[in-house]
This record gives structure tokens, C-alpha cells and sequence, in this order.
């Protein structure tokens, strides 16, 4: 049988086909989208950009970075990473001795002090911020039916009554991110287990707001996107109090937590967007 002869019409079609093909791959190599088994265009996270971030802690100011700092008793210093990875990081140390019966345990960071002197607080309806650290704890003692608070969205001012976001330490081995509404209702938005001497890598997203069907929170865990209260969405929350709110790191305790404690803390940074701030 004869082979039938193949089209110079047909050739040029393959060539160029194979073409479109390659400047598909060159612009999903070199550029910043790739197609998903759905058909859409999703970001590559090796090309995300990166906006320089509000505010960020440089441990080379030592408390310089911060609004203040909280020491009843402890210290807040600049040491290497114990693990010998992240380099130059804050270490909040506690004796865990109180000093005044009326007050808790406390050493805290509070706040941003920013690169020209002022201050960068929450307080406009409707800002959207994202807070990224990265933090480890040991030793950190803890106690059945206490907590140990290891970061707070703070409220001040006018009407300040109790944080709207907390990071706590239990003392069934595990942490959890908690929202206090403004009728002072808790919820539970959040639950891992708690690992000393380990690095551990937080984002926080909120949206400002004292309505809590506009303000939310979003959190990030590891680098991972974690479900709020069972759901995927972001979770609906009044993130404004009193005049302001700010953050804080450290080990803020119940009295019936003893001995002394030590928070490792790097990267801190807040920004408009995930990217920004990521550890």
C-alpha cells in the first residue's frame, strides 16, 4: 500500500502547535501563573510577591522595636537561636517569682515602634492587617485548668475590658486561638499540639472592625491555612475594643502556673498581606 503523503497545511499546524506549547512552558516557568486541573490561573508560590512589610522587629534595635515592654517579673534580650537556624532572636525569660501579689506572671513585648519613631496601632474601621512570627517555648510550665498566654490582640483605651484574640497554652498539652466578643463571650476557634524547644511559624490576618459581621480573622499555622471554628471561611469577630489594639508576645500566666518560663521569638513582622509577613 502507498503511504499517503502528509499536508504542508497539516505540518505547519503541528509546528505550530508545539510552539504554543513551548511559550506555555517558558511562561509558566519564568512567569507568574500556571493552570490547574480546572482551568484556572493560580498564582505560583515561588513567584509571589513580597511588599515590604509595616513594621518589622529587628532584634539588632533590641526593645527599640517595641511600644514597650512588660517585665513582672522577667527580661526581654537578644540572643542566637538556640537551634542555630533563624540567627539573631528576641528571648522573653520569666523566674516565674511574682513580685506583687496583685499582679500576674508576666513578660511581654506591646506594640510597634516604627523605623521613624512612631507608632503603629489597629484602630480604623475597615484596615486590614496580617501579623507573622515565629515563635518556640521551653521551658514553658503549664497546669490543668490554667493557661499561659504566649500572644493577645490587646484592646486599650477608653472601654478596655479583655483581648479580643489570645494564643493560650493549656495544661492538657495543647495551645489554642480564642475570641473573646465584646459581651465577653469566648469562643475556640483553634486547637494544636503544643511542642517545646520547636520552632513554630504563625500568621495572623484581622480585619478592623467593633461590628463583628465586618471585622474577621484568618490564621495560618506552619504555613498552612487552618479552619476557624470548623470552617474554612474567615471567621466573623468584632477585632476592635476600646480605642486601639496592638499586639504582644511573650508568657503572660494564671497564678496557678509556677516555675520559670522562656519565650523565643523571630520574624516578627506586620503588613497588607499574607506574603508580607510570613515567616
Amino acid at each position: 500500500m502507498k503511504r499517503a503523503s502528509t499536508s504542508p497545511v497539516l505540518w505547519g499546524v503541528a509546528l505550530l502547535a508545539s510552539a504554543t506549547l513551548a511559550g506555555t512552558w517558558a511562561a509558566t516557568a519564568n512567569g507568574q501563573t500556571t493552570r490547574d486541573t480546572t482551568g484556572h490561573h493560580t498564582p505560583l508560590a515561588t513567584h509571589q510577591h513580597r511588599a515590604a512589610p509595616l513594621w518589622r522587629a529587628d532584634p539588632a534595635k533590641g526593645t527599640k522595636s517595641f511600644e514597650g515592654t512588660e517585665t513582672k517579673p522577667g527580661s526581654v534580650t537578644t540572643v542566637d537561636d538556640p537551634t542555630g537556624r533563624h540567627g539573631p532572636t528576641y528571648a522573653l525569660h520569666t523566674s516565674g517569682d511574682k513580685t506583687d501579689d496583685a499582679e500576674r506572671v508576666r513578660v511581654e513585648t506591646r506594640g510597634h515602634r516604627t523605623g521613624d519613631g512612631g507608632r503603629l496601632r489597629f484602630s480604623k474601621e475597615g484596615d486590614v492587617f496580617y501579623i507573622g512570627w515565629r515563635s518556640m517555648w521551653g521551658p514553658l510550665p503549664t497546669a490543668k485548668g490554667d493557661w499561659v498566654v504566649l500572644w493577645q490582640l490587646k484592646d486599650y483605651g477608653s472601654g478596655a475590658a479583655t483581648p479580643p484574640l489570645s494564643l493560650r497554652a493549656r495544661g492538657d498539652g495543647t495551645i489554642d486561638l480564642d475570641y473573646c466578643d465584646p459581651d465577653l463571650k469566648t469562643t475556640y476557634l483553634w486547637h494544636t499540639g503544643l511542642t517545646l524547644n520547636t520552632w513554630h511559624d504563625f500568621v495572623v490576618g484581622i480585619k478592623i472592625s467593633k461590628d463583628p459581621a465586618k471585622g474577621w480573622v484568618k490564621l495560618w499555622h506552619n504555613g498552612t491555612a487552618q479552619k476557624l471554628a470548623g470552617s474554612t471561611a474567615p471567621y466573623k469577630a468584632a477585632t476592635l475594643r476600646a480605642d486601639w489594639v496592638t499586639d504582644k508576645w511573650g508568657v503572660y500566666r494564671s497564678d496557678g502556673v509556677k516555675g520559670p518560663a522562656t519565650a523565643y521569638l523571630n520574624s516578627a513582622a506586620v503588613g497588607r498581606s499574607y506574603e508580607d509577613v510570613a515567616p
